[in-house]
């Protein structure tokens, strides 16, 4: 069985003859606001089951507000967010999970002062109860599958971790909570490249089980797989968008450059 069989098989079959399933994720509109700070101004997207959107931008370009206003951390000054169809925008953070929402933020977020395992652990325990009948015992060992290395560490305080090392725990706990829709905000940050392309390793082959995608990033990345979408965000507002195509690094160069103008 491959990596994250079990979280694709019932999204990636097609259902024939039946009705348009609603999108994965939908965002309506979104306007985040601290004070008179305007953060963000009107984003709308949305993905289908299975596809993955890449949202780009410089420090300060309103990506992180779009991820946790779309987690449940931020509240909106406006706008909707619908998962599976399903309005989540009023629901706090704890619940947001439990709708199908899992955020890797950034900063990675590992719990510091307990071990591995204990991380791995608080992520199966974010699964609604419904989704447990999965032993943890075999959902852990496809996180193991796609990052042999936590397997070596579960005993380990993860403040003891490689920068590389706590971005595949916080990956791996994400994923344990068994999301519909995973969110990652700036997941290469701070890393050198090989871990950069171990963790991009990661995410294709996440994608490619059937897993939405929700990735944040400054800069170019080494991902295969295309992006069903991808946008460019400067000063809260979208200057770029295109479907299946994302802007080379002298396009997003002359983007970032053309926005600061």
């Amino acid at each position: 069985m491959s990596p994250l069989s079990a979280m694709s098989a019932s999204r990636s079959s097609e259902q024939t003859g039946a009705s348009r399933p609603p999108a994965a994720l939908e965002v309506e509109s979104l306007t985040v606001r601290y004070g008179r700070v305007h953060a963000l101004t009107d984003l709308s997207f949305a993905a289908a089951p299975g596809e993955l959107v890449l949202i780009l931008g410089t420090n300060g370009a309103g990506k992180s507000s779009a991820v946790n206003a779309t987690a449940g951390l931020v509240a909106p000054f406006a706008g909707r967010i619908r998962v599976g169809g399903r309005d989540v925008t009023r629901q706090p953070a704890h619940r947001r999970v439990r709708s199908g929402v899992s955020l890797v933020p950034e900063g990675r977020g590992p719990l510091p002062g307990i071990s591995v395992r204990d991380n791995l652990e608080l992520g199966y325990r974010a699964r609604p109860r419904g989704k447990r009948s999965e032993p943890y015992e075999d959902a852990v060992e496809r996180i193991f599958a796609l990052f042999p290395i936590l397997e070596q560490r579960l005993k380990q305080d993860c403040g003891t971790l490689s920068g590389g090392e706590m971005q595949m725990l916080a990956i791996g706990r994400a994923l344990l909570a068994d999301p519909a829709v995973l969110l990652l905000d700036e997941p290469s940050l701070g890393l050198a490249p090989k871990p950069v392309a171990q963790v991009y390793e990661a995410l294709d082959a996440c994608a490619a089980s059937g897993l939405t995608l929700v990735i944040i990033e400054q800069k170019s990345v080494p991902l295969r797989t295309e992006p069903a979408l991808t946008m460019v965000l400067h000063n809260g507002r979208v200057i770029d968008r295109r479907r299946h195509a994302r802007p080379s690094d002298g396009e997003l160069a002359e983007l970032y450059m053309g926005g600061m103008a």
